[in-house]
């Protein structure tokens, strides 16, 4: 969410699993960022397994402490937890560099061609 925020989409998430998880796919299978773990990092595949998650559960996942647990009835805070979207990527979201969620965020935001 803070690198859709970083790409200038500002919510609320009005999408339908149906609308979005395709395009999340096609941008996650482009998507290399150069630190992957891939014993601890999330696999997105469709119908999901036990090696691998539908995209749906990251929504599902959100705590009520983030503050982009209302994704769905408000707009996205400019600056979650009072920091810019790259400090609070930096700090918050594992398994990257904060300029790859960033670019993951683009390139699913141009597969729904919402922003470029």
């Amino acid at each position: 969410m803070g690198g859709l925020v970083a790409n200038g989409f500002y919510g609320p998430w009005r999408w339908t699993n149906l609308d979005w998880e395709l395009a999340f796919y096609k941008a996650w299978r482009a998507w290399p960022p150069q630190q992957r773990d891939p014993q601890s990092f999330p696999r997105f595949e469709l119908g999901g397994n036990r090696t691998s998650s539908q995209a749906r559960e990251m929504l599902w996942q959100l705590k009520s402490t983030s503050p982009f647990h209302n994704y769905e009835n408000e707009p996205f805070p400019a600056e979650p937890k009072n920091l810019t979207t790259v400090e609070y990527l930096e700090i918050w979201a594992d398994g990257a560099t904060s300029e790859e969620w960033v670019a993951l965020a683009a390139a699913f935001l141009r597969e729904m061609e919402v922003a470029d």
